[in-house]
């Protein structure tokens, strides 16, 4: 394993680490709509397939090599280096959790149209959980969820959702139901981009 280690330690530093001086903006490794930054990431993607370290922290049913924690420990701290690393090499968070979170407990639908773009990186994700009063606390949410028929109705909002101006879905953990402890009454939901009542008040990352 340290062999891989010597050819990442390597990899990142010559061929990932100046895509940082390149592109600086903070959003530009996750924009996969411009055919710029995918003319230049496709190549190196494939050389990290190609040495079998793509997705990590997936298992092998997932397209991933499972390796534990010590060894993900090791590859973070190469990848920990560059904005874009984690990116190239296809663990870049949100989407690594959200990945799981959809392999576990999506539908048949939701992995065939999200999770298999997301896992090839050909679209990102969000993970929207904190709210302006409350950071990241759930029992200070007021983003709720109520049934209508066969749907829900989310009402709230949520703050430093990052990416979600260039994700394809966010997962949306709100509260569906006040009266009991919070692990038992909040929910998560796959909430895609273009779905109506979502809006992007402010890129606060930009100062907008």
């Amino acid at each position: 394993f340290q062999e891989k280690l010597d050819w990442m330690d390597t990899f990142v530093r010559e061929q990932v680490e100046p895509l940082d001086y390149a592109f600086r903006d903070a959003g530009a490794p996750y924009d996969r709509k411009n055919p710029v930054y995918k003319k230049i990431t496709d190549p190196l993607k494939a050389e990290v397939r190609k040495h079998g370290l793509w997705a990590c922290h997936l298992g092998p049913e997932l397209g991933g090599c499972g390796y534990g924690q010590v060894k993900l420990a090791l590859l973070n701290e190469i990848l920990g280096r560059s904005m874009w690393a984690p990116n190239i090499f296809g663990c870049q968070a949100p989407d690594s959790g959200n990945a799981e979170i959809l392999a576990h407990y999506g539908t048949d639908a939701q992995k065939q149209t999200y999770l298999k773009p997301l896992l090839d990186g050909d679209i990102v994700s969000c993970f929207s959980m904190t709210e302006p009063q409350g950071g990241a606390d759930p029992r200070e949410f007021r983003c709720h969820a109520v049934r209508d028929g066969d749907h829900w109705v989310i009402d709230g909002e949520k703050y430093f959702s990052s990416h979600a101006d260039l994700a394809e879905f966010l997962i949306v953990m709100v509260i569906t139901n006040p009266d009991v402890p919070i692990h038992q009454g909040a929910s998560m939901f796959l909430v895609p981009r273009g779905a109506p009542g979502v809006n992007i008040v402010r890129l606060a990352g930009l100062g907008h």
